[in-house]
């Protein structure tokens, strides 16, 4: 009885010990940055919409594409630039849009900076934009669109 207890026991250590090592090489999951496709052609299209009625006038296009732009912001959460944009802008009338529509200019803004669309649009959720990292790629706006 002793042994068939011992093998017993052996037998489920080895077995936790193959879960826990198998469970412990699982791939991280890949960050999700503003290259992952973050928002769709058409949140884009209505952002440069928006941009071009309301904050064109203050900000000329070519304003979002400069390197000191980009240098700013690469690295950081998008939460951070949707957070600005959304409750500082417009500069006579801050925080009047939809949160829809900040995350339209967030995602032209994306768009004017080559990041690529998706699938799925840029939801207008501080929560979520944390999750995501700001990553000009090394071609990212590299044409001053």
């Amino acid at each position: 009885m002793f042994n068939t207890t011992l093998l017993i026991t052996a037998s489920g250590l080895t077995l936790l010990a193959a879960v826990a090592s198998g469970s412990a090489q699982t791939a991280p999951a890949k960050p999700v940055t503003t290259s992952s496709g973050i928002y769709t052609a058409g949140q884009a299209s209505r952002g440069e919409q928006t941009y071009m009625n309301i904050c064109v006038s203050c900000h000329p296009p070519g304003t979002y594409t400069a390197p000191a732009f980009k240098d700013k912001w690469n690295g950081a959460p998008l939460s951070q630039l949707y957070g600005l944009v959304s409750q500082t802008m417009p500069k006579q009338e801050p925080a009047t849009l939809t949160p829809e529509e900040y995350s339209d200019v967030v995602a032209y803004l994306l768009k004017i900076n080559g990041a690529p669309a998706g699938k799925k649009a840029l939801p207008p959720d501080p929560k979520e934009l944390k999750k995501i990292r700001i990553s000009w790629s090394s071609k990212a706006g590299s044409r001053g669109q």
